[in-house]
Parts: structure tokens; C-alpha cells; sequence
């Protein structure tokens, strides 16, 4: 479980505090069609900094998700390892500038209860493949063609 379940993004960051644990399926409602039960779902390192003269949340997560091969339709492990570094803006109108001079920056308002399990959520989500099957030696679709 989470050593945190809300932090303050803006002062965790400022003040490069540090956490790290597991989440499993049950505290994560979104990913519970891609995660089995039994397994421990997520481990995650989130830590804060300042980078550029921004605060930012760098977290660190590794997961083992089920996933369904779109050539077999049979559900496959993955080993997902993501890696994000998320800049912490003050208000809206500071995301705002940022987002105008970078379109593709992936930044975070400050939050005085953001919620862990929620941006790891979040992060996974973002992070799976868009297409998602098999490697070609292991999927029965291909090897049946």
C-alpha cells in the first residue's frame, strides 16, 4: 500500500520529498480488466525535484499487466516500466503559458490532495501500447497463417 495516500504536489515537489510502495488491483478501479488479482499490481517511486526552475513529480513505476493480443484475442502478460517526469504548475494560467510554448509538455496544476493512486493510474493508462499482441513466435494467430 501506499506509505501516502495524498501528498501536496506543489510542496512534495519544492521540497524533494520522497515515497515508494505497491498498489493492488483492488486500489486501482480503472485497470482492474488488465491486472490480475493475485499479482501486486504496481510498484511505484515518486519523488520530487526541481528541474529548469520548475518543480516537478518524477515517478518511477513498474507493472505487470494483462493485456489481449488483437491477432489471437488471448490475454498476455506485459511487463510495463514507466518512467515520467511531471512539472507542477501553480494555478491554471501558469499551465496555460507553459502549454502554449511546449503543446506536447505533460504537466500537472498543483494539487494540495493529489491523490497517488490516481496519477499512477493515470500514467499506466497513458502508457499502454496503442496496438497490443503477442511477439510473432508466441502468438497463434500468426503462427497458424
Amino acid at each position: 500500500m501506499s506509505a501516502l495516500a495524498h501528498i501536496d504536489s506543489l510542496r512534495f515537489a519544492k521540497t524533494g520529498e520522497q515515497q515508494q510502495g505497491e498498489f493492488h488491483v483492488d486500489q486501482l478501479p480503472r485497470l482492474t480488466d488488465i491486472l490480475a488479482r493475485d499479482d501486486v499490481a504496481v510498484q511505484y517511486r515518486l519523488s520530487g525535484a526541481v528541474e529548469a526552475g520548475r518543480p516537478v513529480l518524477k515517478l518511477h513505476i513498474q507493472a505487470k499487466v494483462w493485456l489481449t493480443c488483437q491477432r489471437c484475442l488471448e490475454k498476455y502478460p506485459e511487463q510495463l516500466v514507466l518512467d515520467s517526469v511531471l512539472p507542477i504548475a501553480r494555478n491554471e494560467a501558469e499551465l496555460a503559458r507553459w502549454e502554449a510554448d511546449d503543446p506536447m509538455l505533460d504537466a500537472l496544476v498543483a494539487d494540495p490532495g493529489l491523490v497517488v493512486a490516481a496519477l499512477v493510474e493515470d500514467e499506466i493508462l497513458l502508457g499502454l501500447p496503442m496496438a497490443t499482441h503477442h511477439a510473432d513466435d508466441a502468438c497463434g494467430a500468426v503462427s497458424q497463417a
